[in-house]
């Protein structure tokens, strides 16, 4: 689902709206409105800065605005009204698209009214010129659209939407914003139509032919002209007769209850603006390679006044209708005042709206704002660079503690081990100690036993050899004594020192004589075999 958010600043109310697209139909998710002062904004310029915050930060508090947050931000498109923001139409040589704003800003001091250092401008091409050379001929020359507004008046519009936490993506001109809402370029019919927005100070006149902007004039009137023209009359606070007013456009019960001289009034008010739409349209017919306009769209609140559609329609020879700008879209999951909205809501939801395929949009945001936005977006993504980073050390310095953790507790099961060990010391010491004592008795005693012979054992031997038909009939046995060693005699009196090493096993120690009698020789020969063996 792609969501974008609309913020119209008008000079009496902020509206916000936010739409979706989803399955190729265009929602709207969420709306929401708050009053202005009077005096708020004036001619299209904010005035009264902290005014305009509170009114954007109670439509957001009250529309619960989240869909179009983007990184922890209220990405917005605003709106610029009033007389120093302009749509032109000039021909000129045909330039590469990413040159054309180039190209007219060079013409802008005979085009535009305003000082070319204090201009915000955006073009595009629109198609050839109609324009005829000296010799009759076609111009090779394009038509080009250029809306273009004074500084002034755009930085106090996106200065008044950024202190109330909106991130500013684009800034448009409510005309373009209201052929967006109302004109269907597929379904449009041939030539031109005048869509006529009559907001609370400013009425706009912007006269198309299928989506495609032809003329855009900005009167200075509306609403509030009627307004005060019945507070003048009736000696009214501006306020009631704002009340008196509406009653006006409600129904034929309601309205019959409002003072004849509040009619008579409103009628001389809104007298100039009839006129003044009337004479911009008649103009448009004048101009070159133009015809005259047979459809009128009527919308915005100072429109809803009765009578005025009839008078319009009087006055001109076209047909004239109100507009629908919800027309075109899904309204079944908000809950807002639909009858009034219709009236009331075409820029807004015109700035949420994108321009149809293929069409440049025309956007005039300060290019020091886009710098900050993307001086912005570059800091995030540092932060996020740098969050990463600082998880990657945390996590190495996560794992290098496990590790000195793992280490450490191995060290203390070593040193647990090591202090078992040097307990049992004292224990092996003893057994060690021991055995160095039966070593050294063992040493002492074997030279005395070291050539005695173990007569019993002989005896065993030999029986477990006899076979069992011998029969012994004698024994005897003697032992070898060795000669004594002349190589570790005794000096000063000292007894000899024992022999150093026991006998090879080689070597005699005793003999034994063996008296036998045996039946044949044949066991006589097993047994010496045996024996031998």
């Amino acid at each position: 689902m792609r969501a974008s958010l609309g913020v119209e600043i008008s000079s009496g109310a902020v509206r916000m709206a936010e739409l979706a697209v989803e399955r190729g139909r265009t929602r709207l998710v969420r709306y929401s409105e708050a009053p202005l002062p009077h005096g708020a904004v004036v001619d299209g310029m904010v005035a009264d800065k902290s005014a305009v915050r509170a009114a954007i930060l109670s439509c957001v508090a009250k529309g619960g605005f989240k869909a179009s947050r983007s990184a922890g931000e209220l990405r917005a498109r605003v709106n610029v009204a009033g007389l120093r923001a302009i749509i032109r139409e000039v021909d000129m040589p045909a330039v590469p698209d990413a040159e054309l704003d180039t190209a007219v800003q060079l013409q802008s001091p005979d085009l535009l009214p305003f000082p070319a250092d204090r201009t915000l401008l955006c073009a595009r091409a629109t198609g050839p010129s109609t324009r005829r050379t000296s010799d009759a001929g076609t111009s090779n020359d394009v038509r080009v659209l250029v809306a273009a507004a004074h500084r002034d008046l755009v930085e106090s519009v996106v200065d008044a939407a950024s202190s109330a936490g909106l991130t500013v993506v684009g800034v448009d001109l409510g005309s373009l914003a209201l052929l967006r809402c109302l004109v269907d370029p597929a379904a449009a019919e041939d030539g031109p139509e005048a869509v006529v927005a009559v907001g609370a100070e400013l009425t706009t006149v912007v006269v198309h032919e299928r989506g495609e902007v032809l003329f855009v004039r900005t009167i200075a009137g509306g609403g509030n002209t009627v307004t005060r023209s019945i507070s003048a009359a009736l000696d009214l606070p501006f306020a009631d007769a704002e009340s008196v007013k509406r009653r006006l456009g409600a129904s034929v019960g309601v309205a019959a209850r409002v003072p004849p001289e509040a009619i008579a009034a409103a009628r001389d008010g809104s007298a100039s603006l009839l006129a003044e739409i009337r004479s911009s349209i008649e103009y448009f017919a004048t101009l070159d390679g133009r015809s005259e306009v047979r459809r009128i769209v009527l919308t915005g609140g100072g429109a809803m006044l009765g009578g005025f559609l009839e008078r319009l329609q009087h006055q001109t020879r076209a047909t004239v209708s109100s507009g629908n700008c919800l027309e075109r879209l899904d309204t079944g999951k908000v809950d807002v005042d639909l009858l009034r909205l219709a009236s009331t809501g075409a820029v807004v939801l015109g700035l949420a709206l994108p321009e149809p395929h293929g069409r440049k949009a025309l956007d005039l945001v300060p290019p020091e704002t886009v710098a900050r936005q993307k001086m912005r977006q570059v800091e995030r993504w540092i932060g996020v660079a740098a969050g990463v980073v600082v998880l990657g050390l945390v996590a190495g310095g996560a794992l290098r503690y496990l590790q000195v953790r793992k280490a450490e507790t191995g060290v203390g099961n070593l040193e647990g081990s090591i202090a078992v060990l040097n307990r049992e010391i004292p224990r092996y010491d003893l057994v060690a100690r021991q055995n160095t004592a039966i070593s050294t008795d063992e040493a002492l005693a074997q030279p005395l036993v070291s050539h005695e012979v173990n007569w019993p054992g002989v005896l065993s031997a030999l029986v477990a050899y006899t076979p069992f038909q011998v029969g012994a009939t004698g024994f005897s046995g003697s032992v070898v004594v060795p000669p004594a060693s002349t190589t570790s005699a005794a000096t000063g009196g000292a007894p000899a020192a024992p022999p150093s090493s026991l006998p090879s096993p080689s070597a005699t120690i005793g003999t034994v004589n063996l008296s036998f009698q045996a039946p044949g020789f044949p066991s006589f020969q097993q047994w010496f075999d045996a024996m031998v063996g």
